[in-house]
């Protein structure tokens, strides 16, 4: 690996977290573009590395692992269970939505190899939050309707259907009011990380139906009251706790 590319990736590195903070419906394709352009002159490098007929194969493995390694850098540093995830969970974000996207854009076979054994070292730690493969046309989509995946499968639950007012509801708040406030990515960023394995979860419980129905009471149906009452703080903070609470009972508890 070049002393460029290796410089490179230390400052895509660098980036995540701030990419991750500032993801929002409003910029994310502006922003991802942007730093495409920025970082195109790495991949066409990193290209032209791996497609060496001696190399390449370990040039592929070299640089597949160094996002990851500095990750477990810093994961290693910090003392706690909680500040390691909390961690974690901003750099998934930035992951998923950008740096993977950023590698798989120009659909050349040299980076599905580098990605694929990048998730696998990125994913080779105590969490449960796994990140997988993405693209910028996935992220994209993501802002479409079924990345509410709690509320969707509370209202489906409920024989909501997929537009029901209630959905169109959080929705819009989700991608306007929470994206917009100083943790609302980072509050967006942990309810992609944990939801999806929540609802996998829930679903395999018998009494799934009745588990929807207290999520509905406890939580969803108040922050819509919220939302209709102008009360858009106070349903975030409620928010907030439905993410943290559920995490709590169907990550930490079921891990």
């Amino acid at each position: 690996m070049t002393q460029s590319i290796e410089n490179d990736l230390d400052e895509l590195f660098k980036l995540i977290v701030p990419l991750s903070k500032g993801f929002n419906k409003k910029n994310y394709e502006g922003a991802f573009r942007q730093q495409y352009e920025r970082f195109n002159p790495l991949f066409t490098e990193i290209a032209e590395v791996c497609e060496d007929a001696e190399g390449g194969e370990a040039a592929i493995d070299e640089i597949a692992g160094v996002l990851p390694g500095k990750m477990h850098a810093l994961l290693a540093k910090e003392s706690s269970k909680r500040k390691k995830e909390n961690l974690l969970m901003q750099y998934n974000l930035g992951m998923v939505a950008f740096v993977i996207p950023l590698f798989r854009y120009g659909r050349l076979e040299v980076f599905e190899k580098i990605v694929d054994k990048m998730v696998v070292l990125w994913n080779d730690n105590e969490f449960p939050m796994d990140i997988s493969k993405s693209t910028f046309e996935d992220i994209q989509s993501g802002f479409k309707p079924h990345f509410c995946y709690i509320t969707t499968a509370v209202c489906q639950s409920l024989g909501k259907p997929d537009d029901c007012a209630e959905l169109n509801l959080m929705r819009d708040y989700r991608d306007g009011y929470l994206a917009q406030q100083e943790d609302g990515a980072d509050v967006i960023g942990e309810y992609y990380d944990i939801a999806p394995t929540i609802v996998k979860r829930i679903a395999k419980r018998e009494d799934a139906d009745a588990v929807y129905r207290e999520i509905w009471q406890t939580y969803l149906y108040p922050c819509i009251s919220l939302i209709q009452a102008d009360r858009l703080e106070e349903c975030r903070e409620l928010y907030v706790d439905m993410v943290r609470s559920l995490r709590e009972k169907y990550i930490y508890l079921c891990s």
